[in-house]
């Protein structure tokens, strides 16, 4: 409520009294901030200390009741890297700290469901999100599952923030909701045909159940990249997420595969990614640890395993310590991170390298 209050006495220093009349103002956040020693195992980069930002944001929404059961529903979210001291999290045509780097919309919702004109998340991207104990951690899963890491990969990747997005959400029917999204032009931000810009359209669908401690989500998402390079296909992927929790307990699991990826002259390859993860909670902790596996992607010894443990300490309901690490071990012509995602820095590694690092992090959302 505090927040609320602070808001509309901001906007009404700047708008006009009918904005400040009709509309309702939110804000809320994270600060997301950690000391990382980070080893990305390559001859030329010894591991280093770094403090970094890790997908720090801050999101202003609101909405308006248009009667009928009718309301206007908007959001714009800006992450920032703090002092260029890590990942803003724009993930895929976004831009570094500018205002509505991160969910940026407008839209319609009632009783049919909810539509979105704008930058969203893609629904694919959303069920690795709900499976992930180190989201915007060293060790966030999103090191393997975006896309394939070796010489000649020319993929979009399948955890995405597009422009130029229309999406559609059900309303939720006992647990169980739909949500689609069509991406008219992925990162050009004019509807230009240059392949330099990887102007191509695509789509992404998924269905989510959501019902006690029981959470399935299925998800299809293809990229229609021949519209720009024919000597490419159109790349797609289905993705399937799973969590159950009983009791203290969380088990969650993950399973993708991709068709089509253009990796080395390669036009037809295929890869898949599998991952399982727990936690324990017990009193303020919560212990946790996950595992992710790539095999192998258009040519032998290109996949990698990666092994993430930790712990949360909840010092409130808003705040919390984290502490975690996290190594990748990669085959001899892959190179993959341990420390992409969301996190902060990000030191690169080389084919046949196994990056590892340990991060203690403060986590204040608002």
């Amino acid at each position: 409520m505090q927040k609320k209050l602070i808001a509309l006495a901001v906007a009404g220093l700047f708008a006009t009294p009918a904005f400040a009349a009709t509309s309702n103002v939110d804000i809320s956040g994270t600060l997301n901030f950690s000391l990382d020693y980070l080893d990305a195992d390559t001859d030329s980069q010894d591991g280093n200390w770094n403090v970094s930002s890790n997908a720090s944001n801050i999101i202003f929404k609101g909405s308006e009741d248009l009667g009928g059961g009718m309301k206007a529903v908007w959001q714009i979210q800006t992450f920032f890297s703090a002092g260029a001291t890590g990942n803003t999290d724009t993930s895929f045509g976004g831009n570094g700290d500018g205002v509505g780097s991160g969910a940026t919309f407008v839209g319609l919702s009632s009783g049919f469901g909810t539509v979105l004109l704008g930058k969203n998340e893609s629904p694919v991207k959303l069920l690795s999100r709900k499976v992930d104990f180190f989201g915007n951690q060293i060790g966030d899963s999103r090191n393997l599952t975006t896309k394939a890491h070796g010489a000649g990969t020319n993929s979009l990747g399948f955890d995405l923030r597009p422009n130029n997005t229309i999406s559609y959400t059900s309303p939720d029917f006992s647990g169980f909701s739909v949500t689609g999204a069509y991406f008219t032009n992925m990162d050009a931000d004019t509807a230009s045909s240059s392949a330099a810009d990887y102007s191509t359209d695509g789509y992404s669908l998924a269905a989510n159940y959501s019902n006690g401690p029981l959470y399935v989500g299925l998800g299809f998402e293809q990229h229609n990249q021949s519209e720009w390079w024919s000597a490419m296909d159109d790349e797609h992927i289905w993705r399937l997420a799973v969590a159950y929790n009983f009791g203290a307990f969380r088990v969650a699991g993950l399973y993708q595969k991709e068709d089509n990826l253009y990796i080395s002259g390669n036009d037809n390859v295929d890869r898949t990614v599998w991952g399982l993860g727990a936690s324990y909670t017990m009193g303020n902790m919560t212990f946790k640890g996950q595992y992710y596996n790539a095999n192998d992607a258009a040519s032998s010894d290109t996949g990698a395993d990666l092994w993430a443990v930790g712990m949360d300490y909840a010092l409130s309901k808003r705040t919390k310590l984290q502490f975690a690490y996290a190594e990748t071990d990669n085959d001899d012509n892959a190179k993959y991170s341990a420390f992409g995602g969301g996190h902060g820095d990000n030191p690169s590694t080389g084919s046949g390298g196994n990056p590892s690092g340990f991060s203690v992090g403060v986590l204040h959302a608002f």
